[in-house]
């Protein structure tokens, strides 16, 4: 993180300098137009309190230099209305003591914080309710992502629904919250209300737009006047839903005509979870910010915009200055590294891990009820301890790390900036080993790319000695303090290792291939053949294909294949002939395999722990915190 006393040297006068100039919602005044999305962490206890590592999440993004931080969906109705996991809670006055410490960490870095207020409605299930009853929902039995057909709310329960927003909205004044924001995107219920694809009701709750509308509004209208004229209160809405019967744009934004006198802000996205690939794109960044400028063209109050935005700050801020939008909101982007606004801001965008949208944190880890994790940063969740790993080694030593891949980097970067003597030892002529096979394939190309060349910065700033060409096998590691190995996986046959085949660009001479493999490197490897023109077969020996990826990138590089007419068939046989390539599981290097004594000579990575990008990083960084400290 940068130092607090570097904070007050910087401000931006180049392209994306309009985004660093103070902001102003309602009465609320932000040093810049930098919004941290709400992104659910489930960094909260199992009962919903704010806790340390909560607290520890948050204190760095606002010292990460964001104006506005709103945190993940916080439940007004624990009973029904909560997302499975562990949210955040604000449905009691207890919880106002603990939600009061956060606020106060947030405001000693400077920054503002709104709570979102939440209800799941439908997009629930029967066991994460307190009674094993169903979900509540505008209309019966129309069942979400989630599964559990819900049951209609009954119009007398509409009032005390509402008063459980109001009264979020009193504790959040109470805590000291800055603002509110009101959830109703993404399917939730006040979106549920509004859409007529999830409101079939026939009473003056639902029909018309007008009467899908007023839950929403009504809820604004009590919010108003529980908190005064001058309490900021924003809004997240999905302004438009994919699919056939959902909410029309049209609509959306005349909804958004309607919130406009009750409101401060509209923090706008689209989609729900039905639609999931809708509003966390993995496609190319920007996706989403049309709809707020449209919105924008509809409204006079402030706007924030969404979608994988840390790609196109220039064009943000053109878009601030022009007044198509007024904030700028990082979801995912901030969870990959909290200290991206005063990096760029400083003028250090190379320094910026920038996210991949491989959607690992949302699919991997917070649909299946654990505490987000990202692939590219191993301290998110962990930012206390982190704030100890990067402190000075208590003794200096002479580091070899071997294979300059995510783990051999991360570790080389964080051994070198707690002062030891780095060298950095890579068998090819370019730094990041098997990224270079991930970026084959057309996806996540730019992505990876970017994050190689930003460890080969990293490892620049900090004074890494990189030797490129240089396998390590004569060297003699007796010579060093510390030997980290980080060379990673091999095929059991390397003459068909497919990284290696991806990572130099070689394509095989035949038209028609077979990948045959159940991993995510088949997936890459059938789809680079694929848009390298190859009539290509995905045969998986298993029961689906990617089986070590998240759901949400196996079907998303799917239906990447699929469109390129490659033929997927799983429960195969290996083929008895054609042209095959291997991409099953692959085996630990074994280069100096004899002098690993786990602790002057370590494996590290996935050499050492199997996995992917995520067990890399972790490995890396964590092996090079514990170099020359006591054991």
């Amino acid at each position: 993180m940068v130092p607090s006393s570097d904070r007050t040297l910087v401000m931006s006068d180049g392209p994306a300098a309009a985004l660093y100039q103070p902001g102003r919602i309602g009465t609320m005044q932000l040093r810049n137009r930098f919004v941290q999305a709400p992104i659910f962490t489930q960094f909260a206890s199992t009962f919903g309190e704010v806790d340390d590592k909560l607290i520890d999440y948050h204190r760095a993004r606002a010292r990460g230099g964001v104006g506005l931080i709103i945190t993940e969906n916080t439940s007004i109705d624990w009973e029904v209305g909560r997302t499975v996991g562990h949210p955040i809670r604000i449905d009691h006055d207890r919880f106002i003591g603990g939600l009061s410490n956060l606020v106060d960490a947030v405001h000693g870095e400077g920054g503002k914080i709104a709570v979102q207020l939440h209800h799941t409605g439908r997009q629930n299930s029967k066991g994460n309710t307190e009674r094993n009853e169903p979900p509540l929902a505008p209309t019966a039995g129309i069942t979400s992502a989630f599964g559990t057909a819900p049951r209609a709310i009954e119009e007398h329960e509409i009032p005390g629904l509402i008063d459980k927003y109001v009264q979020g909205a009193r504790r959040a004044v109470a805590a000291g919250f800055d603002a509110v924001e009101l959830h109703g995107a993404h399917g939730y219920l006040l979106g549920q209300f509004l859409s007529p694809f999830t409101n079939k009701r026939t009473d003056s709750w639902g029909g018309s737009l007008e009467n899908r509308a007023r839950f929403a509004l009504e809820v604004v209208r009590g919010i108003r006047a529980e908190v005064g004229p001058d309490y900021p209160v924003l809004y997240r809405l999905s302004v438009v839903e994919p699919y056939e019967g959902g909410l029309s744009l049209e609509d959306g934004l005349a909804f958004c005509e309607m919130l406009e006198p009750h409101v401060d802000a509209l923090d706008v996205s689209a989609g729900n979870y039905d639609t999931a690939m809708t509003l966390l794109p993995m496609i190319a960044p920007g996706s989403l910010v049309n709809y707020a400028k449209a919105v924008k063209q509809r409204v006079s109050i402030p706007v924030i915009g969404v979608g994988r935005l840390t790609w196109l700050l220039d064009e943000m801020s053109q878009a601030v200055s022009a007044g198509e939008l007024d904030f700028v909101a990082f979801g995912r982007s901030g969870l990959a590294d909290p200290d991206t606004v005063i990096k760029t801001q400083r003028g250090q965008p190379q320094s910026v891990r920038r996210c991949l949208a491989v959607n690992e944190c949302i699919s991997r880890w917070m649909f299946n009820g654990k505490g987000t994790q990202c692939v590219i940063n191993p301290t998110l969740g962990q930012e206390r301890r982190a704030e100890q790993a990067r402190r000075p080694a208590a003794s200096k030593q002479r580091v070899l790390v071997i294979g300059a891949g995510p783990s051999g980097c991360e570790a080389a970067i964080l051994a070198a900036q707690r002062g030891h003597s780095v060298t950095l030892l890579e068998r090819d002529g370019r730094l990041g080993g098997q990224l270079w096979a991930w970026a084959s394939a057309s996806p996540f190309r730019m992505e990876v790319i970017n994050m190689i060349n930003f460890y080969a910065s990293e490892l620049d700033r900090v004074g890494v000695t990189v030797h490129l060409h240089s396998d390590g096998k004569d060297v003699n590691p007796h010579l060093w303090d510390t030997v980290l190995l980080a060379t990673g996986t091999e095929s059991a046959d390397p003459s068909t290792d497919v990284t290696q085949m991806m990572s130099s660009g070689i394509l095989p001479t035949a038209s028609e291939v077979m990948v045959f493999g159940e991993t995510e490197v088949a997936l890459f490897a059938a789809l680079w053949l694929a848009e390298n023109g190859k009539n290509v077969s995905l045969l998986s020996p298993a029961v689906s294909v990617g089986m070590d990826t998240n759901d949400m990138q196996r079907g998303h590089l799917t239906e990447l294949l699929q469109n390129l007419g490659a033929k997927i068939v799983t429960n195969a046989i290996l083929p008895a002939d054609g042209q095959v390539i291997m991409a099953s599981a692959r085996m630990a290097s074994t280069l100096h395999a004899g002098l690993v004594d786990d602790y002057r000579v370590q494996s590290i990575g996935t050499r050492a722990r199997g996995g992917r990008m995520y067990e890399a990083t972790q490995s890396g960084f964590w092996s090079a915190a514990r170099i020359g400290e006591a054991l």
